[in-house]
């Protein structure tokens, strides 16, 4: 049996299940199973702005004007997930640069208490490192807080934070070895891109995103209100390119959706990934659209 028909045989099953088994049933069927809810991994803005500003940033940071996202806010996000999702596999805290908000070590707390047995991962590019005080590497400890950083062609000893680290008894380790080159965004402005050609590229659609109580599929669709302000343009986000946590209260049927492409996927490209020598962003359109 070839591998296409075994996958369309699969996906027939599962558009079956769903049919005769609604969402709501599903997930009861999975606590009642003790699987629980599962969502492999969501991440989220401390931050909005950034020290570095690279040039292709998925995050669209260089664009972003000062902005520190409140704890309140962010907590008030993951309970409303934990309602839903009985477990996240990975929880990212990024931004922009999280070393930047002044009250971070504030969030780690309380976020631990709401997943206890997600791992919970800051993303820095470590320009800040040598500057945080000792409360800070006392409470990723505590609560089991894992350092993971870029490593960027800049002045950083990032083998030695790694080392210095690990001695701390903090969990230390690279999210990319080589950030010599950027991955082009290569957006289509007039949305004309193959939606499920896109999807079926992409390398984002399993970053999900949490933000003002809204769950996204990938990282740039809640972030491209920086672009669209700063150029003054329109990559329309649509109320069905996001999950309303406040009226979409299953897990299986959030899972299921986020399996297939979004209406925004007709801005991002179908074409093979390029890439750009890294350097630091100019600030111009070019950077993130193609022309």
């Amino acid at each position: 049996m070839k591998l296409s028909t075994l996958i369309k045989i699969i996906n027939s099953i599962k558009n079956t299940t769903n049919k005769l088994l609604p969402y709501h049933f599903q997930d009861f069927l999975l606590r009642k199973l003790g699987k629980g809810t599962f969502l492999s991994q969501v991440e989220f803005h401390i931050v909005d702005h950034c020290n570095l500003n690279c040039a292709h940033c998925n995050h669209f940071t260089p664009l972003a004007s000062e902005n520190f996202c409140k704890i309140d806010d962010i907590i008030s996000d993951f309970k409303k997930l934990k309602k839903i999702f009985d477990n996240i596999g990975k929880i990212f805290i990024v931004g922009g640069e999280p070393l930047l908000h002044p009250e971070l070590i504030k969030i780690l707390k309380p976020l631990r208490s709401i997943y206890l047995k997600s791992e919970i991962i800051i993303i820095t590019n470590g320009i800040l490192l040598d500057k945080q005080n000792e409360d800070f590497f006392k409470a990723l400890k505590e609560h089991n807080i894992a350092l993971s950083m870029t490593h960027y062609p800049i002045k950083v000893d990032y083998e030695g934070w790694i080392k210095k680290l690990d001695e701390m008894g903090i969990k230390a380790y690279y999210f990319s070895l080589d950030r010599n080159k950027m991955r082009k965004q290569n957006l289509d402005i007039n949305g004309k891109s193959n939606k499920d050609k896109a999807f079926s590229m992409c390398h984002e659609k399993n970053c999900h995103f949490v933000r003002d109580g809204k769950l996204y599929i990938c990282t740039p669709v809640p972030n491209i209100c920086f672009l669209n302000k700063y150029f003054s343009v329109n990559f329309e986000v649509k109320k069905t390119d996001y999950i309303d946590l406040n009226k979409t209260k299953s897990a299986s049927k959030i899972n299921a959706i986020f399996k297939k492409p979004i209406n925004f996927c007709k801005y991002c490209t179908d074409k093979e990934m390029e890439f750009d020598t890294y350097k630091i962003s100019k600030r111009e359109i070019s950077e993130w659209v193609k022309s």
